[in-house]
């Protein structure tokens, strides 16, 4: 009776080897962070949520200032004390876009910095505002225009009507600088208080956040 040939070094087959050989692994493929890893991270992106709401307001807040600075200069040419007003708001946008990039990293120490920019703002607004309530010119635009107007001039009667205009503008004048201040002393002031509540926000995260969470969600959010 035939028997099927036997291999002397059944090792070596091709089946064995196949059977023996361990799968392959894929190591990154595995997972490294735990539930409880993952729920930290969860919960420092949500502690996150109110700095996250000042980064786009301080984004909003200094491209605003900013234009505004910029496109007061060509009106300002020629007026010192008003290019000096312009420049000092463009600069004061220009900061807060810098303090914004740097609270995009978690820096403790920026919303702090944000106030105290907002209080610089509503100083250089109340300043301009009281300079021009002093400084007011001695004669007002109607009066500059009845001058330049010869039917003005040649009609005495016609320009004594005008007097209870120019007192309407002077007045008008001086009511639009008392609002110029007491809105910059309630929006700046506001926007200042903001920033400082924030930043307390932003203390309590780093205090009972651990760093690893911390550098990963900078890495995740703002990479």
């Amino acid at each position: 009776m035939s028997s099927l040939p036997i291999d002397p070094n059944p090792a070596h087959t091709p089946l064995r080897l196949q059977s023996e050989q361990p799968a392959p692994s894929n190591p990154g493929l595995a997972n490294p962070l735990s539930d409880a890893h993952l729920n930290r991270i969860r919960l420092a992106s949500k502690r996150a949520k109110p700095v996250e709401k000042a980064i786009r307001y301080a984004n909003f807040s200094g491209w605003t200032t900013l234009l505004a600075g910029a496109l007061s200069l060509p009106f300002a040419l020629g007026n010192l004390p008003m290019m000096i007003f312009a420049l000092v708001i463009a600069g004061v946008g220009t900061r807060e876009l810098t303090l914004r990039r740097q609270l995009i990293k978690l820096d403790m120490r920026v919303p702090t910095k944000l106030a105290i920019n907002q209080l610089m703002l509503g100083g250089a607004l109340i300043t301009y505002a009281v300079y021009m309530l002093v400084a007011t010119p001695s004669k007002t635009m109607i009066e500059s225009a009845m001058e330049a107007d010869p039917v003005m001039q040649s009609t005495p009667e016609l320009a004594g009507m005008m007097d209870e205009l120019i007192q309407l503008e002077q007045v008008a004048t001086a009511m639009m600088y008392l609002a110029m201040i007491a809105l910059a002393m309630l929006f700046q002031g506001g926007t200042a208080l903001y920033y400082f509540l924030k930043g307390s926000k932003l203390k309590r995260l780093h205090k009972e956040t651990p760093e690893w969470v911390i550098n990963v969600y900078k890495a995740v959010h703002h990479s």
